[in-house]
């Protein structure tokens, strides 16, 4: 195996995905979260469709986790669709069926790997803001004890000669990392191979969040010379763990499948080089036309840029179909001043661009 299976995963049959595209329809649609501010299990729990029986036992414990945790699938949805703005693929339909959840393309591996590291990115971060009641400022750095070791191999400790020290509140990054764990790992059956590529992609999405942590530092002394600093852990900003994850998305490891029912990825490479990979084992279509059943929208509509060579230049974009160059009109604040006091007036003027679209 690449790592070790967190324990207690349910058995073969967990891991369908029905309700896996429930949940994120719910989610990515803005059905939730709830008017209701006050996060109880009535809630947060009896109010989405989908959740696995594990899952919800995770909710009715600790529905104020369960709230970042989705709120941490809706900045992986949208962090997605940043990374793949200039893609055929788009992560578009993420916020309705995701039904490139239920394959095993390059594409699903970036999503996974992206949900599990906003589920763990936002749980962490609601610690350190003390927002949660199960986890929150690090007790070892209030006692001035230093960073536990996961961080501590990290981000290193202060030497004899350095000016600071460990202090304030820091994310609870194992508890983040653990939540996300096992509310997405629960729903997997490690024998089969879907999952367990699942499983693994998922990991190395939450590895990405540990191994970018940053140290934030505080400045102290007498007119704000810095003759001292106090530093605290922070999670890295989510945009560049998409980036991470596009990059990884971009070189991922294509494994074959002999038997989908054993859980083994074969043939066996190196298990070092692995595991820093995200894998896939199923080919892209090329997600030029709209086809529901492979999760592609089609680029048709689609706006490109007819100047660029890449990804996002008309010829790709558009799979040799052409493009249309249409007229855009568009209404915008502009020639602003300042009126004493104390407002500032604007007018309203007429904008035309040109756009180039798909056939």
């Amino acid at each position: 195996p690449l790592h070790p299976l967190p324990a207690g995963l349910p058995g073969p049959g967990a891991g369908r995905l029905d309700s896996w595209v429930l949940l994120l329809a719910a989610v990515g649609s803005g059905v939730w979260p709830p008017s209701d501010p006050v996060l109880t299990p009535n809630t947060v729990c009896l109010t989405l469709p989908g959740l696995s029986k594990r899952q919800m036992g995770l909710c009715v414990r600790s529905p104020d986790v369960t709230a970042s945790a989705l709120q941490g699938i809706q900045l992986a949805i949208q962090e997605c669709q940043r990374q793949l703005r200039d893609q055929r693929w788009n992560c578009s339909s993420l916020e309705g069926a995701g039904q490139v959840l239920q394959d095993s393309f390059r594409e699903s591996a970036f999503a996974f790997s992206l949900l599990a590291a906003g589920v763990m990115h936002s749980v962490a971060t609601a610690c350190s803001l003390g927002r949660l009641q199960g986890c929150g400022c690090l007790q070892a750095l209030s006692r001035g004890k230093g960073l536990p070791p996961h961080l501590t191999s990290l981000l290193g400790e202060p030497g004899p000669q350095d000016t600071w020290q460990w202090g304030g509140c820091g994310p609870d990054i194992r508890f983040g990392e653990r939540f996300s764990q096992d509310f997405l790992d629960s729903r997997e059956a490690p024998r089969d191979i879907q999952a367990r590529m699942r499983i693994h992609n998922n990991w190395v999405g939450r590895q990405v969040v540990a191994e970018n942590m940053k140290r934030k530092c505080k400045c102290h002394g007498t007119s704000g010379s810095c003759q001292f600093r106090t530093c605290w852990p922070v999670v890295p900003e989510f945009w560049l763990v998409g980036a991470v994850l596009r990059e990884r998305m971009q070189h991922a490891a294509f494994i074959s499948a002999h038997n989908r029912n054993s859980g083994v990825f074969g043939p066996r490479l190196g298990q070092r080089r692995l595991a820093r990979e995200l894998v896939y084992f199923e080919k892209s279509p090329d997600f030029c036309e709209r086809d529901p059943a492979l999760d592609s929208p089609g680029t048709h509509g689609r706006a490109c840029n007819h100047t660029s060579l890449r990804m996002d230049g008309c010829a790709s974009l558009c799979c040799g179909r052409g493009h249309n160059i249409l007229r855009q009109t568009r209404h915008e604040r502009c020639r602003c001043h300042f009126q004493w006091c104390c407002s500032v007036l604007c007018e309203q003027c007429r904008l035309s661009t040109w756009l180039s679209v798909c056939k």
